[in-house]
């Protein structure tokens, strides 16, 4: 089982600092990319981005590094060294289990320009897409040994790890006061990697020690590394050889999706917005599937068990998974994580370049789905600026932001945060129960025609 934990672990730190989607910019005045957000979100600018000139970063968890390393004496350890109390370890690890998100986007490319009354937009992005779930159970039962209770439910634990380039063509339309806009999103997979525990119990309340597993572990492309051992005619997934390779780039998969997006201003102060974003998925070739669907008898009766040894058992049993290779290629297609924004913005009747904006944001997940709600109050000082601040109630807790945008006449310069932590590692790692989110980006108006 440590091994399993360990294969979780690289995913994790391989993924490093993650973006989702840029959410306190979705109200920015003169953010040229705010179509990201919502496809229907347009001006008449035409512009071009330069290459890597676009970077957003994001990292969500409700534990933080503080939570994985104490120190003790001197130096600092993680929270199963024996030194650090089992209590304190637990009390502070959450009821409903370790979550952590994390996605990276490099633009690469790209482009918005109008043409009659459709405005036409066309990018290249690489991204990164991590996450992590990590079942109380687990934890109480690498630290606390079998001593704590006679029943774990692992059931939940999860890790992957997806990298793919994104190409999209998108047009926004009018229809009358209607403005709607779609994107679509041919998909090339890179790399994919992927643990899930479906169902895994561990009962130790008999004579013997009795777990039933049903798990599995694929992967594709040439982002995640392993090795495969054949005996007998059987081919297993080696556990303990998994790894990232962050800078190999290799075909692994193709998919396509959408993203759909509405503006209907219901007065002349009052605008509201709707997106869905990422429907649809990759289909990963040549993929690797490993099952493993048994159940494991310990007995702690045996002539060589050691007493003293809490973790004998466990090391044992998980030694004794058998990842079995299929040889049919199962699930082979992944879809993306599907995001819907829904939106208000009010403009001030007092001076239209102050305004209030609410944003709810859903994204359904396998064992839970993320839910945020933003409160925005934006201003236009000037017509080359535009600022807003914002504050979110979300799984993860609180979080405040901002963002500014600088249209001057002949480049366009946005920076902002979703969501900030003050202590953070050199990586960009918070040290504590928060989160990270930024993004960064550099636009250059070809030219510029009057709004209407």
């Amino acid at each position: 089982m440590r091994k399993i934990i360990v294969a979780c672990a690289l995913a994790l730190v391989s993924a490093g600092v993650f973006a989702q989607n840029f959410q306190s910019g979705y109200f920015l005045e003169g953010y040229h990319l705010a179509y990201r957000q919502n496809p229907a979100f347009t001006d008449t600018t035409d512009f071009r981005t330069g290459l890597l000139s676009i970077a957003s970063a994001n990292w969500r968890s409700n534990i933080g590094l503080s939570d994985i390393f104490y120190p003790y004496h001197d130096y600092l350890v993680t929270a199963l060294n024996k030194g650090i109390p089992a209590s304190e370890v637990m009390n502070k690890f959450p009821a409903k289990g370790a979550r952590i998100d994390a996605n990276l986007d490099f633009g690469i490319f790209a482009t918005g320009f109008k043409r009659g009354n459709i405005y036409h937009t066309v990018d290249v992005t690489l991204k990164y897409a991590g996450h992590a779930r990590v079942p109380y159970d687990y934890v109480s039962l690498l630290k606390e040994g079998v001593k704590a209770k006679d029943f774990f439910n692992l059931s939940g634990l999860d890790a992957g790890l997806d990298n793919y380039l994104e190409l999209s063509y998108g047009q926004t339309r009018n229809w009358g006061k209607l403005k709607y806009g779609i994107r679509v999103k041919p998909l090339i997979g890179l790399g994919h990697g992927r643990f899930r525990a479906r169902d895994i119990t561990l009962d130790t309340s008999g004579n013997g020690w009795v777990q039933d597993v049903q798990a599995d572990v694929e992967f594709a492309g040439g982002l995640v590394t392993y090795d495969v051992k054949e005996k007998d005619g059987i081919r297993k997934v080696d556990l303990g050889s998994i790894g990232v390779n962050r800078y190999k780039i290799k075909f692994g998969g193709l998919g396509v999706a959408l993203d759909l997006g509405a503006e209907y201003p219901l007065t002349d102060n009052l605008i509201l917005s709707a997106s869905l974003l990422d429907l649809g998925g990759i289909k990963w070739f040549d993929k690797v599937y490993g099952k493993s669907d048994a159940q494991y008898v310990y007995d702690p009766n045996r002539e060589d068990i050691d007493p003293d040894d809490d973790f004998q058992p466990i090391r044992e049993i998980a030694d004794a998974f058998d990842f079995l290779v299929q040889d049919k290629k199962l699930n082979s297609f992944e879809t993306l994580p599907l995001s819907f924004n829904l939106g208000a913005k009010y403009k001030m009747p007092f001076n239209k370049n102050i305004s209030a904006a609410l944003l709810y944001t859903y994204r359904p997940y396998r064992f839970y789905g993320y839910n945020e709600v933003r409160l925005f109050g934006c201003w236009n000082p000037l017509k080359w600026l535009s600022l807003d601040l914002s504050g979110a109630k979300h799984n993860f807790g609180w979080s405040l932001g901002g963002a500014f945008d600088v249209h001057a006449k002949g480049f366009n310069i946005f920076w902002g945060i979703d969501t900030y932590a003050f202590r953070v590692t050199p990586q960009m790692i918070p040290i504590n129960k928060s989160n990270i989110g930024m993004s960064f980006g550099v636009s250059f108006p070809l030219y510029r025609r009057s709004n209407g």
